[in-house]
């Protein structure tokens, strides 16, 4: 597998061993060891013997045509999550509605993850008080997804989910799950995108792109929308005190960025 990606548009070398498999199975070039690591079966999902990365193994989520939103992977044996920062994913494809949990599996200890919508290059997302099943993917090639982990808990029982949104249309290719403690110094810098210049808030958001953006709430709900340009200004001083997340596509790049109201 490659160990180069990008963050926000930015290449970096990640060294092989600040990155591990999440779980037994999860780079899906063994889909026996890959199936081991689940905690129920597979839904909307399929191996893919050669759809990886340079013809690997990957695993292929495919359409949810119930009307429920539904987990199509939990891992919850086999993980390795001591001293994790950070997971990536790999993804290639199109895909509806898809969000991702980590934790310990319950409301307190776990954190959700929602894809902007209109993902089609690499991302890194905040994690928030609820799925929204609300973003897409829509990528040509391999981005990287990745999950910045502060407040999850692991517990006991660390536990690994991808959900899908009901009546969904879906074919993504998922590879190389992977946890890791650091970002590379490249990837490090990437993060500081200049989406929004003040970050501590009083009553307006300042930003320094021209992007369509969304502001959401920790529950993952959507609080605050604006077409934004470089130092145009979003009053937000209705909204309550604590922490939002500022989400865009940037130059055709996804942009997430977290921002405190006080």
């Amino acid at each position: 597998m490659k160990k180069i990606f990008t963050i926000l548009g930015v290449s970096a070398a990640v060294f092989a061993s600040a990155q591990t498999n999440l779980f037994t199975g999860s780079d899906f070039n063994d889909w026996t060891a890959f199936e081991s690591s689940l905690g129920f079966a597979l839904k909307s999902g399929e191996q893919s013997v050669n759809g990886g990365i340079g013809g690997s193994g990957a695993l292929k989520i495919t359409d949810n045509a119930t009307t429920q939103n539904i987990y199509v992977m939990t891992a919850s044996k086999n993980m390795n999550t001591t001293g994790i920062n950070y997971i990536t994913l790999k993804m290639k494809g199109v895909a509806g509605g898809i969000s991702f949990n980590a934790g310990d599996g319950t409301p307190t200890g776990s954190k959700y993850f929602n894809v902007p919508a209109g993902t089609t290059s690499n991302v890194t997302l905040t994690g928030t008080g609820a799925n929204a099943y609300t973003g897409s993917i829509n990528a040509a090639d391999w981005i990287t997804v990745t999950l910045d982990l502060t407040g999850v808990n692991w517990g006991a029982t660390p536990t690994f989910s991808i959900k899908l949104q009901k009546s969904s249309t879906n074919a993504l290719f998922v590879d190389d799950i992977k946890g890791s403690a650091t970002l590379a110094v490249g990837d490090v810098k990437a993060t500081k995108a200049n989406l929004v210049k003040n970050t501590v808030v009083s009553n307006e958001i300042i930003f320094g792109e021209t992007a369509k953006v969304s502001v959401l709430n920790m529950a993952g709900q959507i609080v605050k929308t604006a077409d934004a340009s470089e130092n145009s200004r979003l009053n937000v001083s209705d909204l309550s005190k604590g922490t939002y997340v500022v989400t865009a596509v940037v130059n055709g790049k996804s942009v997430s960025q977290k921002i405190i109201k006080k």
